[in-house]
């Protein structure tokens, strides 16, 4: 095993359990998507800033339809802590993440004014629609796969970036974006996740159903990997 792949070396929960299976059983799909030249003119600092700022304006309005699955995660939750577990995760969104990413843009050039004002792109529209439509019509189980690329892919490429000795750091501009997303606050998160994903999973026959979840997770990775290609071109 390579130097670059020390991030799924170190990290058995992405080879592992539920969301280690789907994420093998797509792997083709999957490489396209945490290996994107978006990812390598991260990795490099050669990406345009100008694509990074769309980037950045359409990471903020995909936060706010995450925010909407996650209200759909409490109602489809089957019990008082799998409620309040969705609860917390809401509230950290409403009351944190977005906030904090609302600085981080504004560290960019991009004021609120801005990101309230922008129209989500194509890429953007189906892709958080997706999710939103496996959350209404599906269960937990469906909208727990459907989310899981964007959780668990941002983590392999910050964990694989912040690792790689290929990685710039001295100058990079987006370095502080892979500290970030390779750092430890970020990897509990998704550590916590994925073992929800297990239980859920469990109690929610997903053997059984697994060629369907295999499709609903493979599409949205393909999605993922679109909404790279839209930021880069902005």
């Amino acid at each position: 095993m390579t130097r670059e792949w020390i991030a799924e070396q170190d990290w058995p929960l992405l080879t592992t359990g539920l969301a280690g299976r789907l994420r093998r059983d797509c792997m083709p799909q999957w490489m396209a998507f945490v290996r994107h030249p978006f990812v390598d003119g991260v990795a490099d600092g050669t990406l345009s800033t100008d694509a990074f700022r769309n980037f950045l304006i359409q990471d903020y309005l995909y936060l706010i339809q995450y925010a909407r699955a996650c209200a759909l995660a409490v109602y489809k939750a089957d019990g008082i802590t799998g409620m309040r577990a969705a609860v917390g995760l809401l509230s950290g969104l409403l009351e944190t993440e977005l906030s904090l990413h609302v600085g981080y843009c504004r560290e960019w050039e991009i004021e609120e004014s801005a990101l309230e004002k922008a129209e989500e792109s194509l890429e953007l529209l189906a892709y958080s629609r997706f999710i939103l439509d496996r959350a209404q019509t599906g269960d937990l189980l469906d909208l727990l796969v459907t989310m899981a690329p964007c959780l668990i892919g941002y983590a392999e490429v910050g964990a694989r970036l912040h690792a790689s000795p290929r990685t710039r750091r001295e100058g990079n501009p987006y370095w502080s974006w892979i500290s970030l997303y390779g750092g430890s606050d970020y990897t509990a998160l998704v550590e916590e996740g994925i073992r929800r994903l297990d239980e859920v999973g469990a109690t929610c026959g997903a053997d059984a159903r697994y060629p369907t979840l295999l499709r609903e997770f493979t599409t949205a990775v393909r999605l993922e990997t679109a909404f790279w290609a839209t930021a880069r071109s902005g």
